[in-house]
Order: structure tokens, then sequence, then C-alpha cells
């Protein structure tokens, strides 16, 4: 009778333990996502939100993301680290704020290159495939991606002529932009974005350069009048994962991440913020702002303007031991092909 007692025992704890279990196993992999731009920005509401969700259905649960944006967990400098140490699991984030760690990505940031965001962020994506996976090594990446054209977003007064940009304050992220605004007689303010607004505000810049998104994201429309359409440059954004936490997945999580980021990934978020560029426009527009537009004729002078940075980027790139003119060949094609 004993035996059997102890026999039912182990049966209910074998049956208890297999319970346990089952709860842990149905419990899903939560991972952390931080970025930098506020709750309204387009990248936010139309491009990670849906973007989180999409992982969530795909994985049946086995995979949330919790999204933490607005540098509540860090400043935008410093996305990329937390990525790659484990802070955070994913970090989005712009690669040309740590200037100098990117050498060949940043032949993407030089100036005049590109005209949509989806063209663009799918020419970067391939670009990545040829040249850039050496400098991206020590994390994950689920995609990169670019936002639309920049344009100059002037506070009090327009600037039509390149020789009317003389002794001007500009924001800029960094990069080949703060060489383009030197160029042109300017002083380029590195700046985040989100440093921005009080900079136009207290008056001490006199504009930034940054797509019309960034007139409703950021509410540029209200510290900002002119906005005169350049298309100066665009940048390399980067949504990474730190490389154990993509490591401990099994195959079949890696296979929802790898099918929602790459190519499909890119022109995903290329393509909402296209989109994301009418909501600038009419925030600009309800707040009384003028828009400047130009022939490719008018555009030349800026241009011309423009050629030595390219050329000096060549050379201090090649001096470093790195086939800038090769990548930049591959990439002007690839934005031939996506971009036209």
């Amino acid at each position: 009778m004993l035996g059997l007692i102890k026999q039912g025992g182990y049966a209910l704890l074998a049956f208890a333990l297999s319970g346990t279990l089952a709860v842990a196993q149905d419990k899903p992999i939560e991972l952390k996502l931080s970025h930098w731009l506020p709750l309204a920005h387009v990248n936010h509401q139309h491009v990670l939100v849906p973007w989180a969700a999409m992982v969530e259905k795909n994985s049946n649960g086995k995979l949330k993301i919790t999204i933490f944006p607005g540098s509540i967990l860090g400043k935008p400098a410093d996305h990329w680290d937390m990525a790659q140490n484990g802070i955070v699991d994913i970090a989005w984030g712009t690669h040309n704020y740590t200037a100098g760690r990117f050498p060949l990505t940043a032949a993407f940031d030089l100036p005049f290159q590109t005209k949509t965001a989806k063209g663009a962020s799918r020419a970067l994506w391939e670009y990545y495939v040829k040249h850039l996976e050496k400098e991206h090594a020590r994390v994950k990446v689920l995609w990169l991606q670019a936002p639309p054209p920049f344009h100059l977003q002037m506070a009090n007064k327009p600037v039509l002529k390149p020789e009317e940009f003389a002794g001007l304050r500009i924001r800029v992220g960094g990069g080949p932009v703060s060489d383009l605004v030197k160029a042109l007689g300017g002083v380029p303010v590195a700046l985040s974005v989100p440093e921005g607004y009080n900079a136009l505000e207290r008056g001490i810049v006199d504009g930034t350069i940054l797509p019309h998104e960034a007139l409703h994201g950021f509410k540029l429309a209200e510290v900002t009048k002119h906005h005169i359409e350049l298309r100066m440059y665009t940048t390399s954004q980067f949504l990474v994962m730190n490389l154990a936490k993509y490591n401990s997945l099994p195959p079949d999580l890696k296979k929802v991440l790898d099918e929602l980021g790459g190519a499909w990934g890119a022109e995903f978020a290329g393509a909402a913020w296209d989109k994301g560029e009418l909501s600038g426009v009419d925030a600009a527009n309800k707040a009384g702002g003028q828009f400047y537009k130009f022939t490719d004729d008018q555009l030349q002078p800026w241009h011309e303007k423009a050629a030595p940075i390219v050329e000096e980027w060549l050379k201090a790139t090649e001096s470093k031991g790195l086939p800038a003119k090769q990548a930049l060949g591959d990439l002007r094609a690839l934005i031939k092909q996506y971009d036209p």
C-alpha cells in the first residue's frame, strides 16, 4: 500500500512538473527595442510599432517586442553600443552620430544622391551586402534604411542661392553633411535631431537640414518658416540586434526576424517614411510655412559646391586602405537601379 502511495506521489509530482515546463515553454521571449524618436514620428508609428506586431504574430506569440521611444534608455549616439553590448536587445539609430566608425557606410551620406526613402533604403541594403558587413560584424543587422532627402529648413529667412548660405549656423547630425555646410560657407553645429528644436527656438542655429517629416515628427514647423527643397543628402540608419541574443534564439524564431528584415525591411521602412513626408508638409502649411522648389538648372550651382567633398572623401577613405572608389561606384549604380 505504501508503495502505491509513493508511486502515486511520483506520478503527481511528474504531472505538476510537466505543467510547469509547459507554462515555461509557452512564455514568450521578450525583447527590448530602444530608439530616440518621439511617439509622433513616422518611424515609430508606421514602421517599428507595426513591425513589432508582425514579429509577434508571425512567431505565434513566441517573440514579444517592447519599444522604448524618445531616448528613454539612452541618448541618440549611444544606440549602436546599447545593442552591441546587450544593454538592449534591439536598437534603431543613425550611423553618423558616431562619425568615423563606419567609413564605407559614410559614402551614403555624400551630397545630392537620392530622391526617395524607399529606393534609397533598398540601395543601401544592397550596398551593405556588397561592402558593409565587416563594419557591422559585431551585431545582427535586421535591416538598414534611409529617410527621404534632407532639405534646408530655415527659421527666419530663405536661402535660395549658395552665396546666401555664408555665415549661417546650421544644425547637422555629423558626417559628410558637415563638410557640405562648410563648403557652402556656413557653420555646422553638431546636434542630435531632438536637440534641434530648442536650438532653433533660441536662435542658436539659423536652420537645420532634415526631411520634411521632421516638421511634424519633431514639431519643427513651429520654429522654421522657410523650407528649401534642395535634396541635399540622406543618411544611413540601422535596426540592429545584440548578436548573442539573436544567436540564442531557436531556428524558427531567427527565421521570423530574417523574413521581416533585410531587403523587405528596408523597403517597408522607406515606403512608410516617404508617406510620412506628407504629414510634415501639412504641418508646415498649417503653420504658415513657405516651400521653395528648384529646377535642375537652379540646383546645379549647389551641386558644384559639393563636388570637392566627394573627392576629399575618396582620398581620405582610400588612405585608410579601404576600397572607396569601388564602393562609391557600386553605391551609385545601386542608387541608379533602385532610386532613379
